[in-house]
């Protein structure tokens, strides 16, 4: 089912399509360490994992603006709230008082709800202002 999702998500621009498919991909590599004493080997993954979903965000809002969608301020304070509950999260992963099964589950469901939600109304935006422009000749290839 969750393979059917992602690949059924399509944000128009293959870069932001294959950050949100990396972040899924990360989780499932995550979701191999599962005791704490595997936190040692997970370190990794969690700052690959923080890289990546900062980097994406980053992608995400500068394509935004680039398009001079309206709702960037509100989808930038979205993603401010999700770095922040991240940072959190990782926190008490560390420390050791969150287990990381439960860390896993509630990235995959935070990151799908975003998906689902913020980054699809975008994304229908998107699509309506590219078949609007695309009626004056210009493209989605070179604004991204």
């Amino acid at each position: 089912m969750r393979r059917r999702r992602e690949i059924a998500f399509s944000s128009m621009d293959p870069r932001i399509d294959a950050d949100h498919l990396g972040l899924f991909k990360l989780l499932d590599r995550m979701a191999t360490h599962r005791r704490a004493g595997d936190i040692e080997e997970l370190n990794p993954l969690l700052d690959e994992l923080l890289e990546h979903t900062f980097d994406h965000f980053a992608r995400e809002e500068q394509m935004m603006q680039t398009w001079g969608y309206a709702g960037t301020a509100g989808h930038t304070q979205e993603h401010e709230a999700m770095r922040k509950a991240f940072i959190e999260s990782l926190r008490r992963v560390v420390k050791g008082d969150q287990p990381v099964p439960a860390f896993i589950q509630h990235a995959r469901e935070s990151f799908t709800y975003h998906f689902e939600t913020a980054d699809m109304v975008f994304i229908h935006w998107l699509q309506t202002h590219c078949e609007a422009e695309a009626g004056r000749g210009s493209s989605l290839q070179g604004q991204t």
